[in-house]
């Protein structure tokens, strides 16, 4: 994400974003000034920045001619973070209840995506998590399953022997297959996390959870068996 991105998500739009940005590159600069340096009409630019006057982006000095000036960083740092933490809040406190009857079986695509449902579930478990897949996958979310496994018990099946934080790390001779996780005796990921096809399955059907944490127990049972 770069920089005029990052403003946009703060509510401003592509051409404010410009315009904010080339005042804060150049100092205070008369509409003339920052029509000519970002190559925008005079008269988009002279709306961009009442515009940005009124999100309180920027200033108008009192001279003449009149110029503009950015607000600066730690005043858009502050206001950012306000801003964020009302979001925040107001999704928390609003989000709509769903009126789901039954436990869905929802498809995550894209190899980000699924990432992302991954490290938030890992981030959600409140008493132990289940995993079953290579290390290769493992090291992508050796950082959250550090973190929650001194306080949450953690254990892994893999290819090869890790040091995951507290993890209890299990070592599985035959050829693993995708990603598995069992959260809380609550909820399942399953799936594939190559980088070209990336997809997986996430559900809070019981019936389905026990049938993989079922499975789970057997194979961690098998390679206690093995090893003595």
């Amino acid at each position: 994400m770069h920089f005029e991105e990052a403003l946009t998500k703060l509510g401003l739009t592509p051409i404010e974003a410009t315009l904010y940005t080339t005042l804060c590159k150049n100092g205070a600069l008369t509409g003339y000034e920052v029509a000519k340096l970002c190559g925008i009409s005079r008269s988009n630019v002279y709306a961009g920045l009442y515009s940005l006057q009124e999100k309180g982006k920027c200033y108008l000095l009192d001279e003449e001619p009149n110029k503009y000036i950015a607000l600066p960083k730690e005043d858009l740092l502050r206001s950012a973070q306000k801003d964020f933490s009302k979001v925040y809040e107001t999704l928390e406190t609003l989000y709509p209840e769903s009126l789901l009857l039954s436990d869905p079986y929802i498809t995550i695509k894209g190899y980000q995506n699924v990432v992302d449902k991954i490290t938030n579930t890992i981030l959600d478990c409140k008493s132990h998590l289940y995993i079953l897949t290579t290390s290769d996958i493992l090291e992508q979310f050796q950082a959250v399953l550090s973190e929650i496994s001194t306080s949450k018990r953690v254990t892994i099946i893999c290819d090869s022997h890790l040091i995951i934080g507290e993890a209890l790390i299990h070592t599985k001779a035959k050829p693993i297959l995708g990603f598995h996780m069992i959260m809380d005796t609550h909820c399942v990921i399953t799936g594939d996390l190559s980088q070209e096809s990336s997809q997986c399955l996430f559900t809070t059907n019981q019936s389905l959870v026990r049938l993989m944490r079922e499975s789970l127990i057997t194979e961690l049972e098998m390679i206690r068996l093995t090893n003595h």
